[in-house]
């Protein structure tokens, strides 16, 4: 079984409104994360709120959804991880995409490039890569469970990563979403208008068979 942990416990202090509820083609951002992670065949899905997650929580139908509350967001995001690894430690949880919820517009592709890497069985840390640029969201298997447990607040899972270059692939992935951060205002403009002009492109040609 492979989870998702979808990390929404930020203050969003720059976006200056939960990042969560915010619109991505007609359904909030977490809405968005939930259903790519389904559609992409992650089996089990965790979403961490922070202390005023009941805004969030109650906005949107999280039936089936496990959702756990970071009591102190100050940690950064290695605090909800934490939470979501001890939730699934003692169940048939074989690794966890860690995946911001500020990043609705990674393609299901994506996620799926990621966990058929990781089924090949010769790495334990899955990232996607854009041009040479590494990116998020990581896949961590459960060999580094404990590690991200022991992990300190300041590098936090980062520090997981760069521990051991061999254990982890970089896949390279033909999607800019893996380096972009929606967490400001400038930034949710930006995809707006990128997801509209997408939107008013005209689909592409299709070849004749052969």
């Amino acid at each position: 079984m492979l989870a998702a942990i979808i990390l929404a416990a930020g203050a969003s202090e720059r976006m200056g409104q939960p990042k969560a509820l915010l619109r991505f083609r007609g359904v909030t951002f977490l809405e968005a994360v939930l259903e790519a992670s389904r559609a992409a065949g992650l089996d089990r899905r965790i979403v961490v709120v922070g202390p005023d997650g009941d805004k969030v929580l109650s906005n949107i139908e999280l039936a089936g959804i496990t959702t756990l509350r970071n009591p102190d967001p100050a940690t950064g995001p290695i605090g909800s991880i934490k939470l979501a690894v001890t939730e699934v430690l003692n169940h048939p949880v074989e690794g966890a995409v860690v995946w911001h919820v500020d990043r609705p517009h990674i393609a299901v592709a994506t996620i799926q490039a990621l966990l058929d890497r990781f089924g090949r069985g010769d790495v334990a840390i899955v990232a996607p890569e854009y041009r040479g640029r590494r990116g998020h969201p990581v896949l961590f298997g459960r060999g580094v469970f404990q590690e991200l447990l022991d992990a300190s607040g300041g590098e936090g899972a980062r520090a997981v990563v760069r521990a051991d270059p061999s254990r982890v692939a970089f896949v390279p992935v033909n999607d800019p979403a893996v380096v972009e951060d929606v967490d400001t205002p400038e930034a949710y403009r930006d995809l707006l208008r990128n997801i509209d002009r997408s939107d008013a492109s005209p689909p592409p040609p299709v070849s004749p068979r052969s």
